[in-house]
Order: structure tokens, then sequence, then C-alpha cells
């Protein structure tokens, strides 16, 4: 009779042991999920900063907001992505018909490629717009103009200034039509064909646009 009471204390003790294992395991297991869920939040509430700047033109965009986007993304790739070792983002535009001949042809460019484009197209405007013409009266006296300011005027104003001692029509053709295609290419609609995100952290990793 004795031996079986021992008997039946000591099992009733493991029996409580095994409890009290499960409960401390169970307990374990819960503080562990707490702290990856604490972790998750902290993790998109990230991502969602991070990506705020961006998510902003999840949307379609006009040529000027491209821009804003392109060069967004350029200084981000340039000064951040290397430093924290994140992943680049990526801006993919594509074109489906030639806007220009020159510069934007039918294609698939990246963010980089687009900002280069369009400072080129500015560049070529900037040299035109600060060349000057000068004209000379019968009686000899001079006087300029710059193409940015004859681009303004109409045919008789210029003919009153005198005879040009260049050409000077070609070159305001030249900048209008540069001036003519960056405005087209500022208020074109870029359609939005959607963005990637980093399945690890949520951050965005491409966006991509098509017109």
């Amino acid at each position: 009779m004795e031996n079986a009471s021992k008997a039946l204390i000591m099992a009733g003790s493991v029996l409580v042991s095994l409890i009290i294992i499960s409960l401390l395991v169970g307990f374990f297991h819960q503080m562990q999920n707490l702290q990856q869920t604490e972790l998750s939040k902290e993790q998109v509430q990230q991502a969602a900063e991070f990506n705020k700047p961006y998510t902003a033109y999840e949307r379609d965009v006009y040529g000027s907001e491209l821009l804003s986007i392109a060069n967004k993304v350029k200084d981000y790739n340039k000064r951040q992505a290397e430093i924290e070792d994140y992943t680049k983002i990526e801006v993919e535009i594509t074109i489906s018909n030639d806007l220009d001949e020159d510069y934007l042809k039918k294609g698939t460019y990246t963010s980089e490629q687009i900002v280069n484009k369009i400072k080129e197209i500015e560049d070529e405007i900037k040299k035109l717009e600060g060349k000057s013409i000068v004209f000379k009266t019968e009686t000899g006296v001079k006087s300029s103009r710059k193409i940015s300011q004859l681009a303004t005027m109409r045919t008789n104003e210029i003919e009153a200034l005198g005879t040009p001692q260049e050409d000077y029509k070609g070159q305001i053709n030249e900048y209008n039509t540069y001036k003519t295609l960056l405005t087209q290419i500022k208020s074109k609609v870029f359609y939005l064909q959607g963005f990637e995100y980093d399945k690890y952290n949520g951050r965005i990793t491409k966006m991509t646009y098509k017109i």
C-alpha cells in the first residue's frame, strides 16, 4: 500500500513537471512569435516610410512628374543604395513610338538614360538661346539680339533691326524644335505598368511606365 502511494506521488510529480515544462515551452514560443510580430510591424513601418516618396507616383504620370521620379531615383541610387547595401531602385520607361528622331526613339529606357536625354535637349536649348545675332543698319549702326529673343519677335520687327551678319532663321527653327520637344515630353502621359517590391524588406525595387 505504501509502495503504491509512493508510485502515485512520483507519477504525479512527473506529470506536474511535464505540465510545467509544456507551459514554459509554450510561453517561450509565444514570446518568440510576439517578437517576430513586433519586428514585422517595424519592418512594415520602415518600408512604408521609405516608399512614401515613390508610392505618390503609383499612378499614370505626366512627363514632368516622370522626370522628378527619375531624378529622385537617380539621386537615391547614387547616394544611398550602395552605402546602405539596399537593392537599387529601377525605373523602366517604354516608348512605343518615336518621340523624336535623335533623342527619344522607340525603345526601353532607364531613369538615368531619360535624365541624360532630357539634359542633352536642355543643353542644346541653352546653347542656342544664349547666342546673339548681330544686325547692321544702312547707316552702320550695329545691334544684337539673342536667339531666344528673336524667336518671340515678328518678321517685320526682325527686319527693322537691319541686315543680319549671319543666317539666324535655321537657328531659330532649331531652338523652337528643341523647346517644343521638351514641352511635349513634359506634357505627355506615361501610363503606370506596375511597381515591384523587395520580398524581404518591402521596399520598392522597380517602377515601370509606358507611353
